[in-house]
């Protein structure tokens, strides 16, 4: 009786701590919690349970948005249905890397390329610069889309942030390109189980003109082009090619 006497005036204490801080206050120090934990999902089980003010703080939109998903991705191997309603959770609130992570898995495993392209939108809008590269080489397949697709690739290299680009290249595409890769391949796993195989389908009578156009920077691992037209083209052979084997696409540009 004792033990449990002791037990509710902790948790008392706890709660009127929780009272004594500011409400944005104990939201921001629950959000960094959130953003640092090694283990973000079971500390934040934890604070839920210790009073009602944390767990109306730990159900804050703007924790789930800070909330470092890279750190849960051991759950999808142990738990994939939790790690899927986390995954949704997560998105709902806005968090950059769910929304990237859901929107592939709707276009690549279930073909639901309408709410995969708003979730990959989504987290582009986030900063997300590895859901900003794959939107640019998606919505490039789409003939009415590719000037949209073009800025998005101009988000990846920063071109608004030069005052001057008369040429463009892909030195930030090459590395978010592995990036994207490295997604395609983790969340088309099992088609590789399956044999998947996509087909790439350029337009022939496309040709660029110009002979400097695609060439290295001198010794720089990145290549210059004469326009946003041949930057995303190269960029959509060398993605489309690497993620081929994960995947069923048939991809035409």
């Amino acid at each position: 009786m004792m033990m449990a006497r002791s037990a509710v005036a902790k948790k008392k204490s706890r709660s009127a701590l929780a009272v004594a801080l500011p409400r944005e206050l104990l939201v921001d120090i629950v959000g960094i919690l959130a953003a640092s934990s090694p283990q973000p999902m079971a500390d934040l089980c934890n604070l839920r349970s210790t009073c009602k003010d944390m767990y109306g703080a730990c159900k804050e939109r703007h924790v789930g948005r800070r909330l470092a998903m890279e750190k849960e991705r051991g759950m999808k191997w142990r738990d994939t249905v939790a790690y899927f309603a986390m995954l949704k959770n997560l998105a709902d609130a806005g968090n950059p890397e769910a929304c990237f992570t859901l929107g592939l898995t709707l276009v690549l495993a279930r073909h639901n390329e309408q709410q995969g392209l708003a979730c990959l939108e989504q987290a582009a809008a986030g900063g997300h610069k590895t859901a900003a590269y794959v939107l640019g080489m998606l919505l490039y397949t789409l003939k009415d889309r590719r000037d949209v697709a073009k800025r998005y690739i101009g988000q990846v290299e920063g071109d608004l942030m030069r005052k001057v680009a008369t040429e463009k290249t892909n030195r930030e595409c090459t590395k978010y390109r592995q990036l994207a890769v490295n997604a395609v391949r983790e969340v088309a796993w099992k088609g590789m189980e399956n044999g998947g195989q996509s087909g790439l389908v350029p337009e022939e009578e496309y040709r660029c003109t110009n002979a400097r156009c695609g060439v290295p920077e001198d010794w720089a691992d990145y290549d210059v082009f004469c326009g946003d037209d041949c930057r995303i083209r190269h960029e959509c052979v060398q993605f489309f090619g690497q993620v081929s084997r994960y995947t069923t696409l048939t991809i035409q540009f």
